[in-house]
């Protein structure tokens, strides 16, 4: 995947991209050159953007909310949140069972995140840009969705859920409340620069119960903070809606057998992704 940084480095991808395509043809028009251009930005061969992560105080990684001028212009109403997130942590929680009604320990994974609206620059175009999806719902809505992915020899799917008993836990240790992705649902706050009076912050926590303990590496997909979206060509010719999604890996050294929180460790920077 090729990585945008901004949109001087996706212009210059997509010119080395041409290159490489009408390298072997020199006499290749300038309207070839353009159309490829296009096609490489629409059809999604760029569409990957780094996010380098600022550590804060607290452990805390702010991702910045970053977009190109193509999605600008595609897209007017685009809103892309910033997200502080800390790193993945994991406690033993005394869960009931709700076959038997017993209480038994498990391991929870949970990643506590704080997500901020900001303005962004909209450039002037002389076309209105074409929606061809169906007009927003107003006011624009947040509802974050969460997905962790082991990467083992088969690999699993593992959704963000709902757990009353690993939420008060983890609400206790971390002395502070947040809300589960069902309780965080809301209407998107006003935009605002950072630590301006209007600045207005979305608290919450995603819980993983059943992470197979010998996968080392993970990768969890944040989706809902943006409302980016993108059709590419599915597998069987139809179109694909897609979702700005911000992307984390992680990896874990440990074994199966003594499981420990800091053994969980980042891999690599965040990045926003369609998928």
């Amino acid at each position: 995947m090729t990585r945008l940084n901004n949109d001087q480095t996706a212009s210059c991808r997509v010119n080395s991209l041409v290159n490489t395509v009408v390298g072997s043809a020199p006499r290749a028009g300038k309207a070839v050159r353009s159309l490829l251009a296009v096609t490489a930005l629409t059809t999604g061969l760029l569409f990957t953007q780094e996010a380098s992560a600022q550590v804060l105080l607290g452990g805390e990684q702010l991702v910045k909310g970053v977009s190109t001028a193509e999605e600008r212009v595609a897209q007017s109403d685009l809103w892309v949140m910033d997200i502080a997130f800390k790193p993945m942590r994991q406690m033993v929680v005394e869960v009931t069972d709700p076959k038997t009604g017993e209480k038994k320990p498990e391991y929870i994974w949970y990643m506590t995140y704080r997500a901020f609206n900001r303005p962004i620059a909209q450039r002037e175009v002389d076309n209105q840009p074409v929606n061809e999806f169906d007009p927003p719902v107003l006011p624009p809505m947040f509802v974050p969705e969460f997905t962790l992915v082991t990467q083992s020899e088969t690999p699993e799917v593992i959704q963000d859920t709902i757990s009353p008993e690993a939420l008060t836990a983890i609400n206790k240790r971390e002395k502070f409340t947040f809300q589960n992705s069902v309780e965080a649902v809301a209407p998107i706050p006003p935009a605002a620069e950072p630590k301006s009076p209007d600045e207005q912050a979305i608290s919450g926590v995603a819980i993983f119960r059943n992470v197979n303990p010998k996968a080392k590496r993970y990768t969890v997909y944040l989706t809902g903070f943006s409302n980016g979206i993108r059709t590419i060509e599915g597998p069987d010719g139809q179109p694909l809606v897609q979702h700005k999604t911000l992307m984390q890996k992680y990896w874990r050294p440990g074994d199966e057998f003594d499981q420990k929180e800091f053994e969980i460790r980042l891999d690599g920077e965040p990045e926003w992704i369609y998928r």
